[in-house]
């Protein structure tokens, strides 16, 4: 195949089998050395097809597999030069080992051109993952293929102990809708101690939260309608907003109280409102506070 696009590089026998020690995988990046690769190859004859791109990403891929590698992260980035071949779809689908002890997984765009892929990637995670417990939401968009939202779902509810969650919108919409998503963490209520939302509309799907009597840490950055912080007691508080009023996070503090340890209030650009309040309630609420 790669003669087939001009490259006819000869490779050395390795002492040992590296693809089967793989535990980390960013599929963004595998497609950027791909590319980078190729060019290479081709010694700027001519710049890398996307056929070539992707076909290579697919050979890599079912090597990876075939070889037994077992994943602990994985990072997906769905680009325009995503393509997945339908003989490693059934690859991933026949060698569960390769998804079935991944502890971290983080998902970022997803292309209108990839959408099918994202779709039937994420259905083989939701089938063979249990173990995962950090799940990241890079940039959330409304917008995607409802099928998109349901395995994502899936995903999160098949989890047996899922601790950290993080969600960074790219959209601001003040209607805005998360299709399930922040609902689905109902299922992990006894298991989330750490949640990150950044740039969030913290509507009515956000009250499920209550439920999650064993967060423990609590970082927020510039969400619209602030979460009810009441509800939580925190070791680790951290708000960035533009602007932050005392008034409205010293129920958190005193119900925090002596377990609070870490705590960051950034104001962008404004002066922090109430601060005389604030003090205060840390003075008399939080002597345990290591990080101020």
């Amino acid at each position: 195949m790669l003669e087939e696009y001009g490259i006819n590089s000869e490779f050395s026998k390795t002492l040992f089998d590296y693809a089967k020690f793989l535990k980390v995988l960013d599929l963004f990046c595998l497609e950027i050395l791909c590319w980078r690769w190729i060019d290479l190859q081709l010694n700027d004859s001519k710049p890398p097809s996307d056929p070539s791109i992707y076909k290579i990403t697919n050979l890599l891929l079912k090597l990876f597999i075939k070889n037994g590698a077992s994943l602990h992260k994985l990072h997906l980035n769905f680009s325009d030069h995503t393509k997945i071949m339908p003989e490693t779809f059934y690859f991933l689908g026949q060698n569960v080992q390769f998804f079935s002890r991944i502890q971290e997984l983080s998902l970022c765009i997803i292309s209108d051109f990839s959408t099918e892929d994202a779709i039937g990637f994420l259905r083989i995670l939701a089938t063979n993952t249990r173990k995962i417990s950090t799940f990241k939401f890079d940039e959330f968009y409304s917008y995607y293929d409802s099928q998109v939202y349901r395995a994502l779902i899936s995903i999160i509810k098949s989890q047996e102990q899922l601790v950290h969650f993080c969600i960074f919108d790219g959209e601001d919409f003040p209607e805005k809708n998360y299709h399930g998503i922040i609902s689905a963490l109902e299922t992990q209520k006894k298991s989330l101690r750490e949640l990150i939302i950044k740039f969030c509309i913290c509507n009515k799907e956000f009250k499920v939260l209550k439920t999650c009597k064993n967060l423990e840490i609590l970082r927020i950055k510039n969400c619209t309608k602030l979460l009810t912080l009441s509800d939580y007691k925190l070791s680790t508080l951290e708000i960035v907003d533009r602007p932050i009023d005392a008034s409205k996070i010293v129920l958190i503090l005193e119900k925090s109280g002596t377990l609070l340890q870490r705590l960051k209030l950034e104001s962008e650009n404004e002066m922090i409102l109430e601060q005389s309040l604030l003090l205060e309630t840390l003075k008399s609420f939080c002597p345990n506070i290591i990080y101020l």
